[in-house]
């Protein structure tokens, strides 16, 4: 059976956000699209065979899933997975309700007595904005569950998708040893974070895959902030052997790097190369333009709807836990070692 085209495969193809997909598609007059935007879209739509679904009808009630959240911020990279699901629920004909509870739990405990006790609802997505695979889940439901960007230690058994972070870390790490830097350096982000520490494992099995040791001077932590990637990256070029490439384990501490290397009379993409990691819009309006690793969160909340849906139709599931690889982007900030 072909692959369903989603509005994910349109946003991507038509290189637009996946919102901008659901304004044209849904015929919205909300926000103004230009006709070149519309049109566009349109397109490659009709090029992939997309087969928009109709409205409710009247005599079908859309179903319901709830979307649990332990806890958010504006500019999480994990809003991807959260804006995915919201944009695409009624192409399998959901509603979803939302609930955030910040870690409080008394919400929590409300949340699991309002869809315990509301029979309109018929799955749940419970999304953590914290990787992690120890979460000693609380909230228990009877209905089809699907744990986003977590698993659960206390329930095995539930079906969880997670980012390949291992594998982005290498693939960020082997990507610049095939460019030929050598003196790679790491920026990462807490210790105690399960996406930091899968990163940096990453970043050293390739290292060590080309017969290089990983050096403990290279290998320094940040706290996700721009302040302390500069001073860190500060501290780096400082080294008696200062590194030729730095991996920094997102896009908001490569803005810090790109800063210190700046300010120490250096050019990134010439005198020093500077990876990211999350693929962030900002990370495109840097000069050079910052080669980074996308977080799948987008395809993840996808998939999240997809797995929920075929449990609700009681249909088997090929693997209870999925991981989802990251794709590398290149850019000018790694061209190469000339």
């Amino acid at each position: 059976m072909a692959k369903k085209v989603t509005m994910m495969d349109i946003a991507r193809a038509a290189n637009v956000s996946q919102t901008t997909v659901s304004l044209v598609l849904n015929q919205s007059q909300s926000i103004q699209i230009s006709d070149e935007t519309r049109n566009k879209v349109l397109s490659v739509a009709d090029e992939l065979g997309y087969a928009k679904k109709l409205s409710f009808s009247r005599s079908q009630e859309p179903k319901k899933i709830a979307l649990i959240l332990d806890s958010i911020s504006d500019h999480d990279p994990f809003m991807d997975a959260i804006s995915t699901i919201w944009n695409s629920a009624w192409e399998y004909n959901y509603l979803i309700s939302t609930f955030y509870f910040g870690n409080n739990p008394n919400l929590e405990q409300q949340i699991q007595a309002e869809i315990s006790c509301n029979q309109t609802y018929v799955g749940v997505i419970y999304a953590s904005s914290v990787t992690r695979r120890d979460l000693a889940l609380k909230i228990k439901s009877e209905l089809p569950t699907v744990l986003l960007n977590c698993s659960a230690k206390n329930n095995p058994s539930l079906p969880s998708i997670l980012p390949a972070d291992l594998h982005g870390g290498y693939v960020a790490t082997e990507h610049l040893l095939h460019q030929g830097y050598k003196n790679i350096a790491i920026i990462t982000g807490e210790a105690w974070m399960e996406c930091s520490n899968q990163r940096l494992e990453g970043y050293k099995q390739a290292l060590i895959d080309h017969n290089l040791v990983p050096k403990s001077a290279y290998i320094v932590e940040g706290d996700w902030s721009l302040n302390k990637a500069y001073k860190q990256t500060l501290n780096l070029l400082a080294l008696a052997n200062r590194p030729d490439a730095i991996f920094c384990c997102s896009d908001y501490m490569a803005m810090g790097c790109y800063q210190a290397i700046n300010e120490s009379g250096l050019r990134v993409g010439k005198d020093i190369a500077v990876i990211g990691y999350d693929n962030a819009s900002h990370g495109r309006e840097l000069e050079p333009q910052l080669s980074s690793v996308e977080l799948p969160y987008a395809r993840m909340g996808e998939e999240a709807l997809i797995r929920v849906d075929s449990l609700v139709k009681q249909q088997p599931l090929m693997q209870l836990a999925m991981s989802i690889p990251s794709e590398l982007f290149i850019r000018g900030s790694t061209p190469g070692v000339e």
